[in-house]
């Protein structure tokens, strides 16, 4: 029990990381974000479910389209660069290397690099096993 405790507080904190992940409507350049898988494994407990963790690497101007994980928590942390998140309905908001932020399941959000420089960004999402990573959406104004 203390180890999938564990387990599940090592997630949430990575996955507070990504608020936002998924191509937007606005311009993105060609191939431009790259995804490193690390991990996609059975929750502990939970047999429906899976951890995902990647690494993600965005170009600079790169923007994400709106977009939600169905069902899934989010956590990012920014690895190197500084990252913009924003929640529908929300002011944009800037994450720094070294900090992370969470998005609850179905929360409509996208992510910008507005930055000169590439950014990294550490992403663990738990996720039901019969549901997409990302679904994208338009925004609901």
């Amino acid at each position: 029990m203390r180890t999938r405790n564990s387990v599940i507080g090592a997630v949430l904190l990575a996955s507070l990381a990504v608020a936002g992940l998924v191509l937007a409507r606005e311009p993105v350049p060609q191939g431009a974000v790259t995804a490193e898988e690390l991990i996609a494994e059975t929750l502990a407990g939970d047999p429906g479910k899976e951890v995902n963790a990647q690494v993600y690497t965005f170009p600079p101007g790169t923007v994400l389209p709106w977009h939600i994980h169905p069902d899934a928590h989010e956590i990012a942390y920014i690895l190197e660069g500084s990252f913009t998140f924003q929640l529908e309905g929300e002011q944009p908001k800037e994450i720094a290397a070294g900090e992370a932020d969470y998005v609850a399941p179905n929360v409509v959000h996208r992510g910008m690099n507005k930055t000169d420089k590439p950014v990294r960004l550490f992403v663990v999402r738990i996720k039901p096993k019969d549901k997409p990573l990302v679904e994208e959406v338009p925004p609901q104004q």
